[in-house]
């Protein structure tokens, strides 16, 4: 019996007997569907793979039940439920989940503003409170519906859940959060109507409350039926509040719901539906916790819960019954499993960067491909059917591998490497593994990056990887260990860049220090600081030494900043640096440093003064070290390159993503 015993303990939800209180959350982004709307074999394989560890109950996101008001309106990675055609494909879905011991299930949706085509259905025809947030484009027509309207999509809501019954899922989750359709009639801020479904609580609940009971009426005795509902929509005036939450949850309780999954969040608020790390962990825990309180229905939580420990504890103390977690099932789809059997830290820590779960990134993105779910710390994921990882497939041939460089490339061709039965060797130069995850763990609300590292060494220790601190390679050491085969991880290094820095000159007293100097160095800096550079070591730069007072501006070359950060850590991060008065310069084309460290930036073609500053922090350009791998080919040894040291300039160079990736993919091709 696992140690978690509180989250291994069987409950009974709806129809559905659940062996434990692990819920893999229903999610959709970047979910592999044909042309039809229809699952693929991929999208099977990823939730198979969850399946087999176990969870008591889990499902897909957002099933598109809305007849789309005009072609080819429906979200373009939304699985279709409006149409009989639906049920065919689906029910080769759950027969291939039921093959394992899980309840499978979907949700119920129409994504209102954020549903993108053509027409998007709302409530007052009031879009997001935040051009940057959404999915509304120029060509897109916010159409208000009518009364008749609504209770076709009441009808739709029912059909879809009569498909799912009729496909064999064991639930359907109506999803009634994050400002989709059924949350914006919700919430007064999208819900300005002045019929029956608008105005008072009782009137703005009324489309849930009818589209719960249709979907009860029609599948009620066959299915378990939830709802998805926000705990609150963060909206500083005219959302929808905790009092809310808590007022409603006994409605739902008394229509039927059979569960209710609590969330927060809608497009537009402060704080997003998908929390990066820059959230407290199981930040939306006061919504559910409070709803519980007030049914006897099970209420589950989701919002950055990475670890079974976490989720054990909140059952334990009765604030929740059932936890959902998301992104680390997609970290690690052995989770269940592993926690089962005690293996905690085996647990591949899910990092709550949303580069790949969220941002949909492709690591080989061949003419045609679509780009699909994916994540930063598992190269795997969306892969299943591809890359079949089996232990010890080589040992039978073993070949010497030599890993030179410490960073996360490095470490996962080391542990790949060793995974199929290889002799690996690790050296590094420094007196700790890491590389740039020690410094990136270092920046205000960033620290969870460097969840990853232990988890690394704990695996090559298994894998019996010979590491080696404080060892730098020269050709005399690939003559003395000779290895069938060296990877280069050796990452970058910060360098002037030639483009903006060729008009600086005549420095005298300011001082000009490097990025990682900043953070691995304790560099000293003046109080009024340019940084060069406003991509994601830029902006995390900005961000370090504004928390120390500082006065900080930004220069960018391009058009946007943070451009390699996924698009909800650039959320929070540029939110941070404006509360701090960080002053960003878009379209730098030129920096010129005068006599007496007078400071200009050509922006735009015209020049433009900073007084006053003191120091500048060069974050842009960085220099890929790969001299060794020329040394190692000239010597005949098959070389490969991963990581920074292969372009660390490029579109996905310097990032987490793809270090990771091409160090697995490099390994498990050796």
């Amino acid at each position: 019996m696992s140690q978690l015993k509180e989250l291994f303990t069987p409950i009974k939800v709806g129809n559905m007997e659940l062996k434990n209180r692990f819920s893999m959350s229903c999610m959709a982004g970047g979910l592999s569907l044909d042309k039809d709307g229809y699952p693929e074999e991929a999208m099977i394989a990823y939730y198979a793979e969850r399946a087999k560890s176990g969870p008591g109950m889990m499902g897909i996101g957002a099933g598109y039940v809305t007849v789309p008001f005009k072609e080819s309106s429906a979200r373009k990675f939304a699985t279709v439920l409006y149409h009989d055609g639906c049920i065919e494909p689906l029910k080769r879905f759950t027969d291939a989940i039921h093959q394992y011991d899980t309840k499978f299930g979907i949700q119920l949706w129409d994504g209102g503003i954020q549903s993108g085509g053509p027409i998007q259905l709302t409530p007052s025809g009031i879009g997001s409170q935040y051009e940057a947030v959404g999915d509304l484009s120029e060509k897109s027509v916010l159409h208000t519906l009518t009364k008749e309207e609504i209770a076709r999509v009441v009808k739709y809501f029912g059909d879809g859940a009569e498909r799912c019954m009729k496909a064999g899922f064991d639930f359907v989750e109506i999803h009634a959060g994050h400002g989709y359709l059924i949350s914006a009639f919700l919430t007064p801020h999208f819900n300005r109507r002045t019929d029956e479904y608008g105005g008072s609580f009782e009137n703005r609940t009324r489309f849930l409350v009818e589209i719960l009971r249709e979907v009860k009426d029609r599948v009620g005795h066959a299915l378990t039926v939830g709802v998805k509902v926000n705990g609150s929509d963060y909206l500083p005036e005219n959302g929808w509040t905790l009092e809310d939450a808590v007022r409603f949850a006994p409605i739902l309780e008394k229509e039927g719901a059979d569960y209710i999954a609590a969330t927060a969040g809608v497009v537009g608020s402060p704080r997003l539906t998908v929390p990066p790390l820059y959230e407290p962990q199981a930040c939306f825990l006061e919504g559910a916790e409070a709803m519980k309180k007030v049914v006897n229905i099970p209420v589950s939580i989701v919002g950055r819960i990475k670890r079974p420990e976490m989720a054990n504890q909140l059952i334990k103390d009765g604030k929740v019954d059932i936890v959902s977690m998301g992104r680390p099932f997609i970290a690690d789809p052995e989770i269940v499993l592993k926690a089962r059997e005690d293996r905690l830290d085996d647990v591949r820590p899910c990092l709550s960067d949303c580069r790949g779960c969220l941002d949909h990134q492709m690591r080989t993105i061949k003419k045609g491909e679509k780009p699909g779910t994916s994540c930063i710390v598992n190269a795997r994921v969306g892969r299943e059917l591809d890359c079949i990882d089996i232990p010890g497939d080589k040992k039978d041939n073993p070949r010497t591998v030599l890993v030179v460089g410490g960073g996360v490339s490095g470490l996962e061709a080391a542990r790949r490497a060793a995974f199929s039965g290889h002799k690996v060797i690790l050296c590094e130069q420094k007196g700790q593994l890491g590389g740039q995850i020690r410094l990136a763990e270092q920046i205000p609300g960033r620290h969870e990056i460097g969840d990853i590292l232990p988890w690394f060494e704990g695996q090559l220790g298994k894998l019996g990887v010979d590491v080696r601190l404080n060892t730098a390679v020269d050709r005399a050491a690939l003559e003395s260990i000779k290895p069938d085969a060296v990877v280069i991880a050796t990452g970058s290094l910060p360098k002037v860049p030639e483009s903006l820095m060729n008009s600086i000159y005549n420095i005298s007293d300011m001082a000009l220090v490097m990025a990682d100097e900043v953070v691995e160095d304790q560099a000293e800096t003046g109080n009024n600081i340019l940084v060069i550079g406003g991509d994601q070591i830029g902006m995390q730069i900005a961000d370090y030494l504004s928390e120390q007072g500082k006065n900080v501006v930004v220069a960018e070359e391009g058009r946007h900043f943070a451009h390699k950060l996924a698009a909800n850590d650039r959320w929070y991060l540029t939110s941070r640096l404006i509360s701090k008065k960080v002053q960003r310069i878009k379209n730098v084309s030129g920096i010129e440093i005068l006599e007496g460290d007078e400071v200009w930036l050509v922006v735009n073609g015209e020049r433009k003064q900073l007084p006053g500053i003191d120091t500048v922090v060069l974050a842009s350009e960085r220099h890929s070290e790969r001299t060794l791998a020329d040394v190692a080919e000239k010597l005949g040894i098959e070389t490969h390159v991963v990581g920074d040291a292969t372009d660390a300039n490029s579109e996905e160079g310097g990032t987490i993503f793809s270090s990771i990736a091409q160090g697995y993919d490099v390994a498990r091709q050796l």
